[in-house]
């Protein structure tokens, strides 16, 4: 779910390997087909979310595809080498209607040098899309990047489906 290839973010971790194009590309010609079949008629909008990595994918999503316009980044992992900067350069294939961020009170508290950004980054992109015009918001909650995940997810999802 990587945008791009990035050295390792945490000691003794791996490499990322940008494969976000390659899973956006399966989830928008064969996953999302599949699953609109079911439907009794067409939804009436897309939305994507995603916890961690996927937080980022989802967003780094709008700017591959016009499909979603509607977008949950639950402690996105912001904080990953260049996407602040790709966000700010590049526009989005279709403008999103909202965009919803959240973020754990404690994600930025660590030595790390790379995480340690992710609160700063993720206010300075939802400041981004605010500053467009676009309905945001970011929710800071209690807790690490480990805490309520499950509820965090689906509190975003709320917000999105109540817009």
């Amino acid at each position: 779910m990587a945008p791009w290839d990035s050295p390792a973010a945490f000691k003794n971790g791996e490499s990322f390997t940008g494969g976000a194009n390659d899973y956006l590309r399966l989830l928008v010609k064969e996953i999302i087909p599949r699953a609109e079949k079911e439907l009794a008629g067409p939804p009436a909008w897309r939305g994507i979310a995603g916890y961690s990595l996927a937080g980022l994918f989802a967003l780094y999503a709008i700017y591959r595809t016009d499909v979603f316009s509607r977008v949950g980044c639950m402690s996105g992992s912001l904080w990953f080498p260049g996407f602040k900067e790709y966000i700010f350069s590049h526009e989005p294939k279709r403008r999103p209607d909202c965009i919803y961020f959240s973020l754990g009170d404690r994600e930025a508290k660590t030595r790390n040098p790379v995480l340690k950004t992710v609160q700063e980054n993720t206010e300075e992109i939802q400041t981004f899309y605010q500053n467009k015009g676009i309905d945001t918001v970011f929710q800071l909650n209690p807790g690490n990047h480990f805490v309520q995940g499950i509820e965090r997810t689906a509190a975003g999802i709320q917000w999105l489906l109540n817009r």
